[in-house]
């Protein structure tokens, strides 16, 4: 009965000293992974969404795995039924990590930003219209300087250096300018009739100059407002008289 343990053990101690020893497995690849491969033939015959699914467990089991990420948030900012902004992100962000020096990084970066705008556009009200609007205003400005500096070099002029045709304001709010000497400013209506495409920040920018009074505008239509975003086209606003 002894000889028998001591036997068994002998065997059971072969056993796990021949898989300690065993030659470990090489690290799969991103490209030999066959869900990288379903997933890139899912997107030839348009079916993004079970291609996304594919992406995603690559992401999940692999380790290095760029063009996954890149494919991921591609489509989470693309699919209408799966769209995801901040998973968008996510995935570019680790892309860039990856990648850091890869042909693809600007246009990555770019929709990054774009991811941004879509995050900003679902807030509640509407207090970043203005800036959103202002970024799509830089774009075009700076798409025109190329333009004209690249007409500039084909007629042969010199390329001075000019002002940027638009200056983005600041997203924070601005301080009111005080009134010049000599000059009155003129007084505060008693209310407000609301306009299409209104929000309290706006008509607090449009009354006052400062988009800093929203609480008070709020605070004195309590009985008719809900919320600060509970606004209706004709309805009547008391505007308080601030100091």
């Amino acid at each position: 009965m002894i000889i028998r343990r001591k036997t068994l053990a002998f065997l059971a101690g072969c056993y796990l000293l021949q898989f300690a020893c065993a030659p470990v497995g090489s690290v799969i690849e991103e490209l030999d992974d066959p869900a990288f491969e379903r997933g890139r033939s899912y997107l030839k015959v348009g079916r993004e969404t079970d291609a996304l699914d594919e992406f995603l467990s690559v992401t999940r089991r692999v380790t290095q795995a760029p063009k996954s990420h890149l494919e991921a948030g591609r489509l989470f900012l693309t699919l209408s039924e799966r769209k995801d902004p901040v998973a968008a992100i996510y995935h570019f962000r680790r892309y860039l990590l990856l990648q850091p020096n890869a042909r693809e990084s600007p246009m990555v970066e770019q929709l990054i930003v774009t991811a941004e705008r879509e995050i900003i556009r679902k807030l509640p009200g509407e207090p970043y219209d203005n800036y959103l609007e202002s970024l799509d205003l830089k774009e075009e400005n700076d798409r025109l300087r190329r333009e004209i500096a690249d007409l500039q070099a084909r007629l042969g002029s010199p390329l001075a250096p000019s002002p940027p045709l638009f200056s983005p304001p600041p997203l924070a709010t601005q301080s009111v300018q005080q009134p010049t000497q000599g000059t009155q400013k003129p007084p505060i209506p008693e209310s407000y009739q609301v306009q299409k495409g209104d929000s309290l920040y706006a008509i607090s920018q449009k009354i006052y100059g400062d988009a800093s009074y929203v609480n008070a505008i709020y605070s004195a239509n309590r009985d008719t407002l809900k919320s600060k975003n509970s606004l209706k086209v004709g309805q009547t606003l008391r505007l308080p008289q601030l100091p």
